[in-house]
Protein backbone atom coordinates (compact mmCIF):
# COMPACT_ATOMS: atom_id res chain seq x y z
CA UNK A 1 0.00 0.00 0.00
CA UNK A 2 1.41 3.48 -1.38
CA UNK A 3 1.95 5.72 1.48
CA UNK A 4 -0.41 8.92 2.72
CA UNK A 5 1.64 12.28 2.69
CA UNK A 6 1.19 15.01 4.51
CA UNK A 7 2.79 18.00 3.08
CA UNK A 8 3.67 21.09 5.79
CA UNK A 9 3.97 24.95 3.71
CA UNK A 10 2.34 23.20 0.78
CA UNK A 11 1.67 26.74 -0.74
CA UNK A 12 5.62 28.01 -0.69
CA UNK A 13 7.57 27.82 -3.53
CA UNK A 14 8.97 23.92 -2.77
CA UNK A 15 5.82 22.95 -1.52
CA UNK A 16 3.53 23.88 -4.56
CA UNK A 17 5.70 21.98 -7.35
CA UNK A 18 6.13 19.25 -5.11
CA UNK A 19 2.62 18.26 -4.02
CA UNK A 20 1.66 18.49 -7.89
CA UNK A 21 4.06 15.77 -8.17
CA UNK A 22 3.66 13.57 -5.17
CA UNK A 23 -0.46 13.79 -5.84
CA UNK A 24 0.28 11.73 -9.10
CA UNK A 25 1.66 8.84 -7.11
CA UNK A 26 0.63 8.89 -3.57
CA UNK A 27 -2.48 10.32 -1.70
CA UNK A 28 -1.65 13.56 -0.58
CA UNK A 29 -2.69 15.83 2.20
CA UNK A 30 -1.72 19.54 2.40
CA UNK A 31 -1.35 22.17 5.20
CA UNK A 32 -0.52 26.13 5.01
CA UNK A 33 -1.13 28.84 6.64
CA UNK A 34 -1.86 30.91 3.45
CA UNK A 35 -4.16 29.68 0.59
CA UNK A 36 -3.03 29.97 -2.93
CA UNK A 37 -5.01 27.78 -5.57
CA UNK A 38 -7.79 25.49 -5.13
CA UNK A 39 -6.04 22.55 -4.48
CA UNK A 40 -7.46 19.15 -3.30
CA UNK A 41 -7.40 17.74 -0.02
CA UNK A 42 -5.97 21.39 1.47
CA UNK A 43 -6.21 22.71 4.78
CA UNK A 44 -6.07 26.08 6.41
CA UNK A 45 -3.93 25.59 8.95
CA UNK A 46 -1.56 27.20 11.22
CA UNK A 47 1.20 24.85 12.73
CA UNK A 48 1.54 26.79 15.86
CA UNK A 49 -2.58 26.13 16.50
CA UNK A 50 -2.02 22.35 18.24
CA UNK A 51 -5.79 22.01 18.26
CA UNK A 52 -6.23 22.67 15.00
CA UNK A 53 -3.29 20.57 13.77
CA UNK A 54 -4.72 17.71 16.34
CA UNK A 55 -8.04 17.56 14.57
CA UNK A 56 -6.42 16.97 11.38
CA UNK A 57 -4.67 14.21 12.30
CA UNK A 58 -7.38 12.62 14.15
CA UNK A 59 -9.38 12.73 10.91
CA UNK A 60 -6.59 11.57 8.68
CA UNK A 61 -4.57 9.07 8.47
CA UNK A 62 -1.16 9.77 7.48
CA UNK A 63 2.17 7.96 6.82
CA UNK A 64 4.72 9.89 6.28
CA UNK A 65 5.23 14.04 7.21
CA UNK A 66 7.17 16.12 4.89
CA UNK A 67 8.35 19.26 6.97
CA UNK A 68 8.55 22.09 4.80
CA UNK A 69 6.85 24.93 6.21
CA UNK A 70 8.95 27.92 7.51
CA UNK A 71 9.82 31.11 8.34
CA UNK A 72 12.39 32.91 6.47
CA UNK A 73 14.75 35.84 6.43
CA UNK A 74 11.50 38.55 5.65
CA UNK A 75 10.47 38.26 9.07
CA UNK A 76 12.10 39.59 12.58
CA UNK A 77 14.81 37.31 14.01
CA UNK A 78 12.96 36.17 17.10
CA UNK A 79 9.87 35.37 15.30
CA UNK A 80 11.48 33.44 12.42
CA UNK A 81 12.71 31.37 15.51
CA UNK A 82 9.87 30.93 17.50
CA UNK A 83 7.43 30.05 14.65
CA UNK A 84 9.77 27.76 12.96
CA UNK A 85 10.67 25.75 16.15
CA UNK A 86 7.30 25.80 17.99
CA UNK A 87 5.93 24.37 14.34
CA UNK A 88 8.23 21.72 14.70
CA UNK A 89 7.63 20.91 17.82
CA UNK A 90 3.90 20.49 17.32
CA UNK A 91 4.22 18.06 14.13
CA UNK A 92 6.79 16.06 16.43
CA UNK A 93 4.82 15.96 19.37
CA UNK A 94 1.54 14.82 16.79
CA UNK A 95 3.65 12.95 15.35
CA UNK A 96 4.24 10.47 17.98
CA UNK A 97 1.05 11.05 19.39
CA UNK A 98 -0.30 9.30 15.72
CA UNK A 99 2.13 7.41 15.28
CA UNK A 100 3.73 8.33 12.31
CA UNK A 101 6.13 6.44 10.52
CA UNK A 102 8.12 8.77 9.10
CA UNK A 103 9.43 12.78 8.90
CA UNK A 104 11.25 14.15 6.23
CA UNK A 105 12.16 17.81 7.08
CA UNK A 106 13.87 20.70 5.01
CA UNK A 107 16.81 22.12 7.03
CA UNK A 108 19.40 24.61 5.44
CA UNK A 109 23.16 25.09 4.74
CA UNK A 110 22.22 28.47 6.54
CA UNK A 111 23.72 26.42 9.58
CA UNK A 112 27.27 26.98 8.20
CA UNK A 113 27.87 30.89 7.67
CA UNK A 114 31.47 31.35 7.94
CA UNK A 115 34.21 30.93 5.03
CA UNK A 116 35.31 27.23 4.30
CA UNK A 117 38.13 26.18 1.99
CA UNK A 118 37.00 22.54 2.22
CA UNK A 119 33.28 20.62 1.21
CA UNK A 120 31.53 20.52 3.51
CA UNK A 121 30.32 16.82 4.90
CA UNK A 122 27.03 16.13 7.26
CA UNK A 123 29.65 15.67 10.03
CA UNK A 124 30.75 19.95 9.95
CA UNK A 125 30.16 21.36 12.95
CA UNK A 126 27.71 24.53 12.47
CA UNK A 127 28.72 27.97 12.55
CA UNK A 128 25.23 29.49 12.07
CA UNK A 129 24.83 32.92 13.75
CA UNK A 130 21.74 33.63 12.16
CA UNK A 131 18.17 32.97 13.60
CA UNK A 132 17.07 31.07 10.55
CA UNK A 133 20.09 28.49 10.48
CA UNK A 134 20.03 28.29 14.39
CA UNK A 135 15.77 27.25 14.30
CA UNK A 136 16.48 24.53 11.47
CA UNK A 137 19.73 22.88 13.73
CA UNK A 138 17.28 23.20 17.07
CA UNK A 139 14.92 21.34 15.11
CA UNK A 140 17.28 18.95 13.96
CA UNK A 141 18.42 17.90 17.18
CA UNK A 142 14.11 17.18 18.35
CA UNK A 143 14.42 14.84 15.24
CA UNK A 144 17.25 12.97 16.25
CA UNK A 145 15.24 12.52 19.86
CA UNK A 146 12.94 10.57 18.42
CA UNK A 147 11.99 6.93 18.48
CA UNK A 148 9.93 4.44 16.15
CA UNK A 149 9.82 6.57 13.76
CA UNK A 150 12.17 7.22 10.72
CA UNK A 151 13.36 10.72 9.78
CA UNK A 152 15.40 11.83 6.65
CA UNK A 153 17.24 15.31 7.06
CA UNK A 154 18.40 17.48 4.06
CA UNK A 155 20.00 20.19 4.41
CA UNK A 156 19.35 22.69 1.63
CA UNK A 157 21.40 25.10 0.06
CA UNK A 158 19.76 28.26 -2.35
CA UNK A 159 17.06 26.66 -3.84
CA UNK A 160 16.54 27.82 -7.95
CA UNK A 161 13.74 26.85 -9.66
CA UNK A 162 11.90 28.17 -12.81
CA UNK A 163 9.09 30.17 -10.36
CA UNK A 164 11.26 31.74 -7.87
CA UNK A 165 11.85 35.28 -8.93
CA UNK A 166 12.45 36.89 -5.95
CA UNK A 167 15.87 38.37 -4.84
CA UNK A 168 17.79 36.07 -7.46
CA UNK A 169 15.24 38.55 -9.52
CA UNK A 170 17.46 41.43 -8.86
CA UNK A 171 20.41 39.72 -10.94
CA UNK A 172 18.02 39.12 -13.85
CA UNK A 173 16.96 42.73 -14.16
CA UNK A 174 20.48 43.85 -14.09
CA UNK A 175 21.20 41.58 -16.82
CA UNK A 176 18.12 42.15 -18.68
CA UNK A 177 18.15 45.67 -18.77
CA UNK A 178 22.07 45.44 -19.32
CA UNK A 179 22.84 47.80 -16.11
CA UNK A 180 26.32 47.23 -15.05
CA UNK A 181 27.21 44.48 -12.27
CA UNK A 182 29.05 45.39 -8.91
CA UNK A 183 30.71 42.20 -7.44
CA UNK A 184 32.54 42.06 -4.44
CA UNK A 185 36.27 41.02 -4.84
CA UNK A 186 35.17 40.05 -8.02
CA UNK A 187 32.57 37.85 -7.52
CA UNK A 188 35.12 34.95 -7.37
CA UNK A 189 33.66 33.35 -4.05
CA UNK A 190 31.62 29.81 -4.54
CA UNK A 191 27.72 29.18 -2.72
CA UNK A 192 25.71 25.57 -3.04
CA UNK A 193 22.78 26.01 -5.28
CA UNK A 194 20.28 23.33 -5.79
CA UNK A 195 17.36 23.02 -8.39
CA UNK A 196 14.08 22.47 -7.23
CA UNK A 197 13.50 19.46 -9.33
CA UNK A 198 16.56 17.81 -7.64
CA UNK A 199 15.31 18.38 -4.45
CA UNK A 200 11.84 17.46 -4.97
CA UNK A 201 13.17 14.19 -6.56
CA UNK A 202 15.26 13.60 -3.43
CA UNK A 203 12.23 13.89 -1.35
CA UNK A 204 10.28 11.58 -3.30
CA UNK A 205 13.04 9.11 -3.36
CA UNK A 206 13.51 8.90 0.48
CA UNK A 207 9.70 8.24 1.13
CA UNK A 208 9.50 5.23 3.32
CA UNK A 209 13.64 5.41 3.93
CA UNK A 210 14.44 3.26 7.38
CA UNK A 211 16.40 4.61 10.23
CA UNK A 212 17.65 8.97 10.68
CA UNK A 213 19.16 10.43 7.98
CA UNK A 214 20.71 13.46 7.29
CA UNK A 215 22.15 14.62 3.75
CA UNK A 216 23.75 17.26 2.19
CA UNK A 217 22.21 18.40 -1.26
CA UNK A 218 23.60 20.24 -4.55
CA UNK A 219 23.96 20.83 -8.06
CA UNK A 220 26.37 18.69 -10.35
CA UNK A 221 29.04 21.22 -10.35
CA UNK A 222 29.77 24.37 -8.60
CA UNK A 223 30.84 27.53 -10.83
CA UNK A 224 31.51 30.83 -8.80
CA UNK A 225 29.21 33.86 -8.55
CA UNK A 226 30.39 35.61 -11.15
CA UNK A 227 30.72 32.75 -13.82
CA UNK A 228 27.36 31.62 -13.66
CA UNK A 229 26.00 35.60 -14.14
CA UNK A 230 28.75 35.93 -16.99
CA UNK A 231 26.86 32.49 -18.95
CA UNK A 232 23.58 34.20 -18.63
CA UNK A 233 25.29 37.33 -20.07
CA UNK A 234 26.80 35.80 -22.81
CA UNK A 235 24.32 33.74 -23.91
CA UNK A 236 21.88 36.53 -24.00
CA UNK A 237 23.90 39.24 -25.61
CA UNK A 238 23.31 41.33 -22.42
CA UNK A 239 25.01 44.73 -22.36
CA UNK A 240 25.83 43.93 -18.57
CA UNK A 241 29.20 44.72 -17.97
CA UNK A 242 31.21 43.59 -14.60
CA UNK A 243 32.91 45.68 -12.02
CA UNK A 244 34.67 44.51 -8.75
CA UNK A 245 34.32 46.05 -5.93
CA UNK A 246 36.79 45.88 -2.94
CA UNK A 247 35.96 43.64 -0.02
CA UNK A 248 35.04 46.19 2.60
CA UNK A 249 34.12 49.22 0.17
CA UNK A 250 31.57 46.69 -1.11
CA UNK A 251 30.30 45.64 2.27
CA UNK A 252 29.66 49.36 3.23
CA UNK A 253 27.61 50.02 0.20
CA UNK A 254 25.59 47.04 0.71
CA UNK A 255 24.98 47.76 4.62
CA UNK A 256 23.76 51.45 3.20
CA UNK A 257 21.92 50.08 0.48
CA UNK A 258 20.63 47.32 3.22
CA UNK A 259 19.77 50.20 5.80
CA UNK A 260 18.28 51.94 3.49
CA UNK A 261 16.10 49.42 1.64
CA UNK A 262 16.94 49.95 -1.72
CA UNK A 263 18.10 46.46 -2.35
CA UNK A 264 15.60 43.67 -1.12
CA UNK A 265 17.98 41.36 0.40
CA UNK A 266 19.19 41.76 4.54
CA UNK A 267 22.34 40.97 6.16
CA UNK A 268 22.50 37.29 5.78
CA UNK A 269 22.30 36.92 2.52
CA UNK A 270 24.99 39.93 2.11
CA UNK A 271 27.32 36.92 4.18
CA UNK A 272 26.90 35.03 0.72
CA UNK A 273 28.49 37.44 -1.47
CA UNK A 274 31.89 37.16 -0.01
CA UNK A 275 32.21 33.50 1.59
CA UNK A 276 32.47 30.23 0.11
CA UNK A 277 29.60 28.04 0.90
CA UNK A 278 30.03 24.54 -1.21
CA UNK A 279 28.72 21.00 0.32
CA UNK A 280 29.78 17.37 0.27
CA UNK A 281 27.26 15.55 -1.65
CA UNK A 282 28.63 12.00 -2.13
CA UNK A 283 27.17 10.71 0.53
CA UNK A 284 23.48 11.29 -0.85
CA UNK A 285 24.65 10.00 -4.77
CA UNK A 286 25.57 6.79 -3.00
CA UNK A 287 22.96 6.23 -0.90
CA UNK A 288 20.28 7.34 -2.68
CA UNK A 289 21.76 7.15 -6.22
CA UNK A 290 21.02 10.89 -6.75
CA UNK A 291 23.13 12.51 -8.81
CA UNK A 292 22.52 16.59 -10.24
CA UNK A 293 22.22 16.41 -14.48
CA UNK A 294 22.96 20.28 -14.13
CA UNK A 295 25.60 23.00 -13.11
CA UNK A 296 24.98 26.16 -11.04
CA UNK A 297 25.13 28.13 -14.50
CA UNK A 298 22.95 26.06 -16.47
CA UNK A 299 21.04 25.88 -13.43
CA UNK A 300 20.91 30.07 -13.70
CA UNK A 301 20.45 30.26 -16.85
CA UNK A 302 16.98 27.81 -17.32
CA UNK A 303 15.56 29.82 -14.49
CA UNK A 304 16.68 33.31 -16.11
CA UNK A 305 14.89 32.61 -19.31
CA UNK A 306 11.60 31.54 -17.16
CA UNK A 307 11.32 35.00 -15.40
CA UNK A 308 11.81 37.18 -18.76
CA UNK A 309 8.98 34.72 -20.12
CA UNK A 310 6.89 35.20 -17.26
CA UNK A 311 7.46 39.03 -15.89
CA UNK A 312 3.64 40.14 -16.78
CA UNK A 313 2.78 37.49 -14.02
CA UNK A 314 5.50 37.83 -11.47
CA UNK A 315 5.19 41.82 -11.06
CA UNK A 316 1.48 40.70 -9.93
CA UNK A 317 2.90 38.56 -7.36
CA UNK A 318 3.19 40.30 -3.78
CA UNK A 319 4.53 37.69 -1.49
CA UNK A 320 6.65 34.68 -1.51
CA UNK A 321 10.04 33.49 -3.37
CA UNK A 322 8.03 34.22 -6.67
CA UNK A 323 7.25 37.54 -5.95
CA UNK A 324 8.52 40.50 -8.18
CA UNK A 325 12.23 41.74 -7.06
CA UNK A 326 12.17 45.70 -5.18
CA UNK A 327 12.73 48.18 -8.08
CA UNK A 328 14.67 51.07 -6.02
CA UNK A 329 18.11 49.92 -6.66
CA UNK A 330 17.90 50.06 -10.32
CA UNK A 331 17.13 54.15 -10.50
CA UNK A 332 20.62 54.34 -9.29
CA UNK A 333 22.01 52.03 -11.76
CA UNK A 334 20.30 53.63 -14.51
CA UNK A 335 21.62 57.02 -13.76
CA UNK A 336 25.23 55.62 -13.34
CA UNK A 337 24.90 53.31 -16.41
CA UNK A 338 23.79 56.47 -18.80
CA UNK A 339 26.70 58.36 -16.73
CA UNK A 340 28.96 56.02 -18.12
Amino acid sequence: MKSKLLITGSSGFIGKILSKRLSKRYKTYLIDKIKKGNEKNFYLINLKDKKKLNEFFKNNKVDTIIHLASEIFDANENIIYENNVTCAENVIALAKKFKIKQIIFTSTFSIYEKNYNKLITENEKPSTLNRYGISKFDIEKKLKLLKNINVTIFRVPIVIGQSRSHRIGILFELIRKGLPIFLIDNGNNKIQFVSIDDLNSAIEKVIGLKGFNIFNIGCSKSYSFRENLEYIVKKTNSNSKFFSLNKYIGLFILNFLIFFRLIDINYYHKSLLTKNILLNVSKIKKRINLDSKFSSREIFYSTYNYYVKNLKHSVKIKSGSDKHPSMKIFKLLNIFSQKK
